[in-house]
């Protein structure tokens, strides 16, 4: 059976082609959800599986209970170049670093590749 991940994977991908994805790892806690780590790749076909993704995430060397993606094109499609990327994906860990709630918009994870959603809680 798919994951929640590979059924992702391959809408986002008859969708748009070729694409940059934005990776942040994040620790969850009962009451935040926190980025450890991030990247960048570019995804030219739909043929990963969740345990091979997994498997790169874990190579990562960093706990995590989560991950989310954000997709990335160029102005015409496609992969967007790695100068670009790089300095996207800056702009990706500020925007969630201010507001959690930023993982919603794009696709968030957790380490069976079932997706995730996370909402504000009252304090």
């Amino acid at each position: 059976m798919k994951t929640d991940f590979e059924h992702w994977l391959a809408a986002q991908f008859a969708e748009t082609g070729p694409f940059t994805i934005f990776i942040l790892l994040v620790q969850i806690t009962p009451t935040r959800a926190v980025p450890s780590r991030s990247s960048y790749a570019h995804l030219i076909g739909d043929e990963m599986t969740w345990p091979e993704m997994r498997g790169l995430l874990d190579s990562a060397r960093t706990p995590w209970d989560g991950v989310a993606f954000f997709v990335g094109l160029g102005h015409e499609g496609g992969p967007l170049p790695d100068p670009v990327a790089a300095r996207r994906l800056k702009d990706v860990e500020a925007d969630v670093k201010a507001d959690p709630l930023t993982l919603n918009r794009g696709l968030f994870f957790d380490r069976e590749g079932r997706h995730l959603r996370i909402d504000e809680t009252a304090a």
